[in-house]
């Protein structure tokens, strides 16, 4: 503390001189405190009670004795001002020194050097930029406190935060459309055309059936000729046996025309259903197929704009770790700077703190002078 100089000058004793001192003036104030518990106001005499002359037991002060005590007293007080002053100078030089010893570099550049700032050599880069008022350079291009719509993959995330940030706009993700089904072409025919191909495919599935190998019709020609072949059949033995007898109804051609009529008709009706059902398979296949061209265009845009905004994005990574690049060169010559002036200054300060520790250690303990008389008179004592 400042307050602690006042104890010091250029003329003084030293610390092991100041306790020697106050040693004897504590030596010289148990002396004079003896002294002053002899003081008694009465004279004593004893005697035997079986008679004898008296003696005298105690003398008691005199005027001379008396006379004394307030100028023994102030010799106690001065001679416990010099020790208590000696005591504080000892104990100052002592805080003095601590305080040398403890002082930290910060003590140091602001209480000897006047304010010199502190380096700091332990600031990483972000703290650094964070000091300066530098916006920390976005080198992966992540765009950080932008929200975007969780739509986009992981690979079109970037791209669509630097869109927001610059005010571009996202491409469309292509979206191939379903293909038209065959339901989907019966919604779009007309009452009557729908109807017609219900109408054919019900009729032509009906001739068909009849007229099928394994139809009623081809089922009762074949009878028909087995008949005209084998116009009786018999059945049992002896008496018992029956005779059946089969005669044509219609005539072999009438069966043959019947089937032949039918059979025309049902590839009249299947021709102009399958003409119908190919018009059905060549619109939705038609429809396929512009849908997927549609969406291979779409996509093909799609990726060619997402190459221009990626290049973008490049480009923009590309500046932002160059602007890293400068500032961490920047930051590197500072921090090696610091280091240095760091190191510099430590050097200073421990040689500073070894010559103040020396000065405090030789400065001496000035004697007020209130007290230069005790002390000449306490010094003198053994001499």
């Amino acid at each position: 503390m400042k307050s602690d100089n006042i104890y010091f000058g250029a003329m003084g004793i030293t610390s092991t001189s100041a306790n020697h001192v106050a040693n004897m003036a504590k030596e010289s104030i148990s002396e004079i405190v003896n002294d002053l518990n002899t003081i008694s106001f009465y004279n004593a005499t004893v005697c035997l009670l079986s008679g004898g002359n008296p003696q005298q037991a105690a003398i008691g002060s005199c005027r001379e004795d008396i006379d004394k005590v307030q100028a023994a007293l102030e010799s106690i007080g001065e001679a416990n001002a010099l020790i208590a002053w000696l005591r504080e100078a000892v104990k100052a030089r002592e805080r003095m020194l601590q305080e040398v010893k403890d002082m930290t570099l910060e003590d140091y550049c602001r209480d000897v050097l006047g304010g010199t700032d502190v380096p700091t050599p332990d600031t990483n880069i972000d703290q650094w930029m964070k000091d300066r008022g530098y916006a920390k350079p976005d080198i992966n291009g992540d765009f950080p406190g932008l929200e975007i719509p969780t739509m986009f993959g992981s690979a079109t995330s970037r791209i669509a935060r630097m869109c927001k940030a610059f005010g571009l706009t996202v491409p469309k993700q292509p979206v191939l459309e379903p293909a038209m089904t065959e339901d989907d072409y019966m919604a779009t025919l007309s009452v009557k055309d729908r109807n017609r191909i219900l109408m054919l495919n019900a009729k032509a599935a009906a001739i068909g059936k009849y007229i099928h190998p394994d139809g009623h019709l081809a089922k009762e020609r074949q009878k028909l000729r087995h008949v005209v072949a084998y116009p009786t059949e018999t059945q049992g033995e002896g008496a018992n046996t029956v005779i059946y007898r089969f005669e044509p109804s219609v005539s072999q051609g009438e069966a043959d025309g019947l089937f032949f009529r039918l059979s025309a008709e049902h590839r009249a009706l299947q021709a102009e259903l399958n003409g119908l059902l190919a018009e059905r398979d060549r619109t939705v296949e038609a429809d396929k197929q512009q849908k997927a061209a549609t969406y291979q265009e779409q996509t093909e845009a799609f990726s060619r704009e997402m190459s221009v905004l990626q290049d973008k994005l490049n480009a923009y990574m590309a500046e932002e770790r160059k602007r890293m690049s400068e500032l961490q060169a920047e930051y590197g010559a500072w921090s090696t700077e610091q280091k240095n002036r760091h190191k510099e200054l430590c050097a200073d300060m421990e040689a500073f703190k070894l010559a103040e520790a020396r000065r405090i250690a030789n400065l001496g303990i000035i004697i007020p002078n209130e007290l230069r008389a005790v002390y000449d008179r306490v010094n003198g004592l053994g001499k």
